[in-house]
């Protein structure tokens, strides 16, 4: 599994280095995730029929979402299975919440000190197809 080098940053700490460990997920393994992410939101569309009024809404609108869901982890070939860092504002070294498909940056909750760190992949990390959020 490859690492990469990223940063924490938060409002008023000096950014802290971390370690973003990525998997790449086969064919298999992404419809499964795919399937998994529209089934969920599908169920959803299927409790709101019993909802009066409000299932001529619903009803298509998570549809639709279930389908946008499944199509997104599809494409998401990396995928983040660990990222592990010192939080810049309590210091504590940890191991944070992974899951997302890699991005060059995202938001990140600490779980010590309960603040929203902005993780950021290093610039030579980032793969060509990636533009930085603003």
């Amino acid at each position: 599994m490859p690492e990469r080098p990223a940063s924490l940053t938060i409002f008023g700490a000096s950014p802290s280095p971390a370690v973003v460990t990525v998997t790449t997920a086969s064919p298999g393994q992404r419809f499964v995730r795919a399937a998994r992410s529209a089934a969920v939101l599908w169920a959803f569309a299927v409790g709101f029929v019993f909802v009066p009024g409000l299932h001529f809404v619903l009803v298509p609108t998570f549809l639709i979402l279930g389908a946008v869901a499944g199509l997104r982890q599809l494409r998401g070939t990396e995928v983040v299975s660990g990222v592990h860092g010192t939080c810049p504002r309590c210091g504590r070294e940890q191991d944070f919440t992974a899951g997302n498909r890699l991005a060059p940056s995202w938001m990140l909750d600490c779980p010590a000190c309960h603040n929203t760190l902005t993780l950021t992949l290093e610039s030579e990390s980032v793969p060509s197809g990636l533009t930085p959020r603003a």
